[in-house]
């Protein structure tokens, strides 16, 4: 990813900690970029190694067709090279952590006042609507779509401009320490912990490593900040001692428990949510009790930013769900399209949410595996299955790994046999699911994102 970075070569060598190997310190920079493909006039490439393609394998090819004019290297070796081509060399311990630190350079340069936003769930619905919520009033920078590592949250630090007043950046983890770093690059202003529950379980172990991990967004944020928190989530507790130790002030919003932010009164409709709070009635196009939380931690604070509760109305008016997010497609039938992601909370609260906006309906749960849950996936898939019969769903059709016990656990909770559906491929649920859904009925599709359930979602959007 390419982003505009006016600066010199011996600039970048300081800020990134690096050691400038080859080229002239004073030769101005116009962009930096972690994509050897997306380049541009006196630009410097940043080499990153993935899972797939290491970086630094096309920096010869970049520097002897000169279309860069320097790059960062964590390798001995490039010295002759840049040398021969005039080319700036940086060597440094590791791009990786280089690029953080430049892009937190540049932050904090920047006059913006930066929102850092994450959580198990929310986290890009949250940072749209408030975006949405200061942009009517304010220039405000986002970091698009979900780019939210350490990779995509220095490409958004890097797009911020003097004329910026907010900045709303998405920070996503499934290691901990990963925020730790993040939050050091991203230093907030202010944070949001959306909420805390079953996420990448394979790799922290327990809710608690989890509330652990979301709280680490404290250690880049100076004394005095302020942290908030969804207080109906668990081990809030474990979130309030790490504010304490930093200094950090901490407020809570909540829709169950006893907080500092709550609605007066709240209303998840299938196509919209709406909430009064302060006295004013608020709506946005969005579905789902989970949408609820999101519209009321976003408007919360762009109220408290100053945003006028007309501004926020119409920029509410306008705001779109973000894609394969909980959305409503109307086919003869309702199609609730979820199948960005799952795991235990957001399938739980997808369940919840269609017993209670469509109690009517004849609901069809269409659901596959929940991935990252470690040791206890099976227990977790299980439950997800009493869940199912617990709502009140007609029928469960499950297709993946752990479809089996799903199924067992809706059967245990009370579905009939005939009702609930294990299936060995996706393409033959998608069959049988073609041949039961009728007018009226409510479907409910949702898996983890390497399960591309939106296959199913097509499917039946073609069957209309």
């Amino acid at each position: 990813m390419k982003a505009p970075y006016l600066s010199t070569i011996g600039e970048i060598a300081r800020v990134s900690g690096g050691i400038l190997l080859s080229g002239d310190p004073s030769r101005r920079v116009k962009s930096i970029t972690t994509d050897s493909r997306d380049l541009d006039d006196d630009c410097v490439f940043v080499p990153i190694k993935g899972v797939k393609f290491d970086g630094h394998d096309f920096i010869a090819e970049l520097v002897s067709s000169r279309k860069i004019i320097g790059f960062l290297t964590e390798r001995d070796g490039f010295t002759d090279i840049a040398l021969r081509y005039k080319v700036a060399a940086i060597l440094c311990d590791s791009s990786l952590s280089a690029y953080g630190a430049i892009a937190r350079t540049h932050r904090m340069m920047m006059p913006a006042k930066v929102i850092g936003i994450t959580g198990t769930n929310g986290k890009t619905t949250t940072k749209e609507l408030l975006w949405a919520l200061l942009s009517s009033s304010y220039r405000c920078h986002k970091n698009e779509k979900n780019f939210n590592n350490e990779i995509g949250v220095p490409h958004a630090l890097l797009g911020l401009s003097a004329d910026h007043a907010f900045a709303v950046i998405e920070m996503g983890m499934n290691h901990a320490g990963e925020i730790a770093r993040l939050s050091h690059i991203v230093q907030p202003d202010v944070a949001i912990i959306t909420s805390v529950g079953e996420g990448h379980l394979e790799f922290l172990g327990s809710v608690e490593n989890v509330a652990k991990a979301k709280a680490e967004i404290i250690c880049g944020m100076k004394p005095d900040s302020l942290l908030y928190v969804n207080a109906d989530s668990p081990h809030v507790e474990i979130v309030e001692e790490a504010a304490r130790e930093r200094g950090v002030r901490m407020k809570t919003f909540a829709l169950d428990a006893k907080a500092d932010i709550m609605p007066e009164k709240m209303s998840p409709g299938a196509h919209e949510v709406a909430i009064v709070y302060r006295g004013e009635s608020y709506r946005a196009p969005l579905y789902g009790m989970h949408n609820v939380y999101n519209l009321l931690i976003a408007l919360a604070i762009a109220l408290d930013f100053g945003v006028t509760p007309a501004k926020a109305k119409e920029a509410l008016s306008r705001i779109e769900p973000v894609d394969k997010r909980s959305e409503i497609i109307e086919c003869g039938f309702t199609v609730i399209n979820d199948t960005y992601n799952s795991n235990p909370l957001s399938a739980a609260s997808a369940l919840i949410s269609a017993e209670r906006i469509f109690p009517n309906a004849r609901k069809i749960a269409v659901l596959s595996d929940m991935k990252e849950l470690g040791k206890e996936s099976a227990r977790y898939h299980r439950e997800l299955g009493r869940r199912v019969a617990r709502h009140e769903f007609f029928a469960l059709y499950s297709w993946g790994e752990f479809s089996r016990d799903i199924i067992e656990g809706a059967c245990e909770a009370g579905m009939p046999a005939d009702n609930a559906r294990d299936f060995s491929e996706k393409e033959e649920m998608i069959a049988a699911l073609l041949k039961t859904v009728k007018q009226g009925d409510v479907v409910l599709i949702k898996g983890s994102r390497s399960m591309k359930m939106e296959e199913v979602t097509d499917a039946l959007v073609r069957k209309r």
